[in-house]
């Protein structure tokens, strides 16, 4: 359990109401992001503030916390949409050999991810390649067998599956540096809670977004895209933010992008989402992100623990190196598992159902008590 777990949980008031276990689909704000939120609110409806210049304030506030959680510079940060704007940035900007365009992931990644690559392949711009799979896993050795065998050009993969498999991120990116393979990864199920660097890891272009772990007003997401991958990307949108130019003669139209992560960057960003989810993040550097990972594993610990055996089974990878943030299991009967939750919703309890299983994703506000009653409501049915 994290230090001080009182005054965390006293964060987040709803959890007086009923308890929550699904951060891989949402999560509420906590109070100090929502005291940021409001202090702006208030004084941009009260008070003059140049919001242009407070945007551009905070963008560069925003790059500057995203690079220390990731460790890498601010100028290698994107500020997009979503996580998907930030795989589309790829997906569009890359130039691919069109008789040597084949790009692989896995078949069981969330569609967000696919979508921009079969939107490729339907401009005649990729081959997508769909590599066998079972609940998010893939065989390392096969995922390299296949990469190699098919000549692909673009792997795009999870960090964490939706369904929970942590991939060994650092072994997956060394071979596709060696084997020339541009490698896109998803981390929405992993940012802020499971340790993240990308140095180390040896990525070169990472997207994410905020509402899901990150306890943030939906509509923003960052992208980490290094300086090598930025001299192969071309910028495919243009606006008067990622280009440069003279504000005081803005009217001299000179198409000049920029060499940071900003060249990729829309117009007039997301100031709320950049406030809210920037005090997120300087939250969890507080607590400490390892600190934040080894607490929900206690939390998934205590409840595997209670789990009635003669009824559940856990679906999980558990090994320490494939383990993540997000467990599932399964009744053995595997039919009765939306009944379970609905039994479970019915006592305002709240887990997710995902490819027919029981999904379980617990966050810096749960407790021992929260997996108890879970447990408990589990067993009875």
């Amino acid at each position: 359990m994290l230090d001080n777990h009182n005054e965390i949980r006293a964060q987040f008031p709803f959890m007086e109401k009923f308890i929550y276990f699904d951060a891989a689909h949402y999560t509420p704000y906590p109070q100090r992001s929502v005291k940021k939120l409001n202090e702006f609110i208030n004084t941009f409806t009260t008070d003059y503030l140049n919001l242009s210049l407070v945007n551009i304030n905070q963008s560069r506030e925003f790059r500057s916390t995203c690079g220390k959680l990731l460790n890498c510079e601010a100028e290698d940060i994107i500020i997009t949409s979503n996580t998907t704007h930030g795989i589309n940035i790829f997906a569009n900007g890359i130039q691919l050999d069109p008789k040597d365009n084949n790009v692989a992931m896995l078949d069981s990644e969330f569609p967000a991810v696919v979508y921009p690559w079969l939107n490729q392949e339907k401009l005649g711009k990729a081959t997508v390649m769909l590599i066998p799979s079972d609940k998010g896993y893939a065989n390392e050795a096969l995922i390299k067998r296949t990469l190699m065998d098919f000549n692909v050009r673009v792997f795009t993969i999870s960090l964490v599956q939706f369904l929970g498999y942590r991939h060994s991120m650092r072994n997956i990116a060394e071979f596709c540096k060696k084997r020339n393979i541009y490698l896109v990864v998803d981390a929405i199920q992993a940012t802020g809670v499971c340790p993240i660097d990308v140095q180390e890891m040896g990525i070169d272009f990472l997207s994410t977004g905020n509402q899901k772990w990150l306890m943030s007003p939906a509509g923003l997401g960052f992208t980490y895209i290094s300086k090598k991958y930025r001299e192969l990307i071309n910028p495919t949108y243009a606006g008067t933010t990622n280009v440069n130019y003279n504000f005081d003669n803005f009217l001299d139209y000179k198409l000049d992008f920029k060499t940071s992560g900003e060249a990729y960057e829309n117009s007039t960003l997301n100031t709320l989402g950049m406030i809210g989810t920037d005090e997120v993040l300087k939250y969890f550097m507080e607590l400490g992100v390892k600190n934040i990972f080894d607490h929900i594993i206690d939390i998934q610990d205590k409840l595997i623990s209670l789990l009635d055996k003669n009824k559940y089974k856990v679906e999980s990878d558990l090994s320490a190196e494939h383990r993540s943030n997000i467990l599932i299991f399964s009744h053995v009967d595997s039919t009765k598992n939306k009944d379970v939750q609905k039994m479970l919703e019915d006592k305002k309890i709240y887990i997710a159902v995902r490819e027919g299983f029981l999904r379980v994703s617990p966050h810096i506000y749960n407790n021992y008590s929260d997996a108890e009653q879970l447990a408990e409501s589990l067993n009875s049915f």
